[in-house]
């Protein structure tokens, strides 16, 4: 298993992950144009992409995505409810390259478990990736942590995890109070302490690699969210690698 982070930021989100001979992108954020330079990056070519995986329909998480779509045959796996709320924007998709996630997905020996988190959308989506014995779990939009997510976050070798922002910083930032309190609640984003809390929760000694992902440019730092998340994971004496995720997209990491 291989992956690399594109790119995460309120701008543009999307992740390559490599299992066997799959290869497929998590959103698609960026514009097909920067997809493809991200991927030549890591020397991965958009024609070898098996599939685009939705996490939900935001903006920055879609952005490429019927662009790459209809330019290179790439099936989507994306929820009904967040394609309906769509379909318009991202322009016509032909039906067989759209796959609605109902269960979870297989591809040959690639397991792909979808799991359901609470954020502000028509409907969000968590994946973990199970391949040759190991477990990647990815959301990037999160705004609680319950028992499902705590269940599907447990055993991975990586996780992947919004750390969105700083709570002293959000309360004490430019946002009106209707938008604060959409940031901090159930159905908002997770705080760099809740992050670490729940990786805490989850971590075994499989625990490798963590990503910290949707860094806020209003309400966090990332030099900030790498220290608060290090010292939870320092005082439990976790020593996975950890990696504060920037628009920058990241080196393949493989998962061994």
């Amino acid at each position: 298993m291989k992956f690399s982070v594109l790119g995460s930021s309120s701008s543009g989100n999307s992740s390559f992950i490599e299992m066997g001979n799959k290869k497929f992108l998590i959103d698609a954020g960026f514009s097909g144009k920067k997809t493809i330079e991200k991927l030549e990056e890591i020397n991965k070519d958009i024609n070898d992409i098996d599939g685009i995986l939705v996490t939900h329909e935001h903006s920055d998480h879609i952005q490429g995505l019927g662009i790459l779509s209809r330019k290179y045959d790439i099936p989507i796996y994306i929820s009904e409810k967040s394609f309906i709320s769509i379909r318009e924007k991202i322009g016509k998709i032909e039906d067989k390259n759209i796959n609605f996630i109902e269960n979870d997905l297989f591809f040959e020996e690639c397991k792909v478990k979808c799991f359901d988190v609470m954020h502000d959308a028509e409907r969000c989506l968590g994946f973990s990736f199970e391949y040759n014995q190991k477990k990647l779990t990815y959301a990037s939009d999160i705004g609680y942590v319950d028992k499902v997510v705590t269940e599907n976050f447990k055993n991975s070798d990586v996780i992947v995890l919004e750390s969105n922002y700083d709570l002293n910083m959000l309360m004490n930032g430019p946002y009106h109070w209707n938008l604060k309190n959409r940031v901090k609640s159930k159905n908002g984003h997770l705080s760099n302490a809740e992050a670490a809390k729940l990786i805490i929760d989850v971590a075994s000694s499989r625990l490798q690699k963590i990503y910290l992902l949707h860094i806020s440019n209003d309400n966090n730092k990332h030099a900030l969210a790498y220290d608060t998340v290090k010292e939870f994971l320092d005082r439990e004496k976790i020593n996975a690698d950890l990696e504060v995720v920037t628009e920058k997209t990241t080196l393949i990491y493989e998962v061994l």
